[in-house]
């Protein structure tokens, strides 16, 4: 982990203006006068699951949200770019249920979550942007859940891949076919066997040992439908 001051730092009030809408120009100066923005290497933890919830926004990078259950399976639950909050719950006082996890090299600026409850109890404003943070993540969260739950595992995995197609189809690719496994909730050996449903169907084809390519887009949203 790094401190870099420049240029992320001086996107941070534009960005912070864009994020929260409806707070006070004195609190969002508060947010920079007191902000730690470092940039985090790919797989560099920002927050480990169970470490104390820390006020994280990503600046530039994509984070993977993910989840180590009590019998040690890992689930990657979301995934998010500039802009977003790094926590579920980000002005929790209790340990954070996940791993934050960069996928590519990510600045973020840091805040302790406690100097952000003591804005938020004076700034109604920003206290209903961090609300709306909070239920978005969450309505993601439980569609994610419903869809583990209640679709077959091809639907699955090709809805994952359709909402994620500039990280997994890109030049170069952020995701790759190993990671699927995690983020669907299906076992390796089912993930590999619907992947080849979906070459067989002419809507991916595997390169390499990892990589995948992305041959028919209507197909691959249709079959996420």
């Amino acid at each position: 982990m790094t401190i870099s001051p420049s240029p992320w730092a001086a996107m941070l009030p534009d960005l912070l203006a864009e994020v929260f809408p409806n707070s006070r120009p004195e609190s969002r100066q508060a947010l920079v006068g007191s902000a730690s923005v470092r940039t985090f290497e790919t797989g560099q933890p920002i927050l480990r699951q169970g470490d104390e919830t820390s006020f994280a926004l990503i600046l530039g990078g994509h984070v993977a949200f993910r989840r180590t259950t009590v019998d040690g399976r890992q689930l990657i639950t979301l995934i998010v770019s500039r802009g977003a909050l790094a926590a579920f719950l980000p002005l929790a006082s209790r340990p954070t249920s996940v791993d934050v996890l960069p996928l590519t090299t990510t600045s973020a600026a840091v805040w302790p979550s406690t100097d952000v409850r003591l804005l938020v109890a004076t700034d109604p404003g920003l206290a209903v942007d961090i609300l709306d943070h909070v239920l978005a993540t969450f309505e993601v969260i439980v569609e994610r859940l419903d869809g583990m739950q209640y679709q077959n595992a091809l639907r699955r995995v090709a809805r994952v891949l359709n909402l994620h197609t500039d990280l997994f189809f890109g030049e170069p690719a952020v995701l790759t076919r190993t990671q699927l496994p995690i983020m669907v909730g299906t076992s390796r050996e089912m993930t590999g066997r619907v992947l080849r449903i979906l070459e067989s169907q002419g809507l991916v084809a595997r390169v390499g040992r990892s990589r995948l390519r992305l041959l028919d887009p209507v197909g691959l949203a249709r079959a996420a439908e």
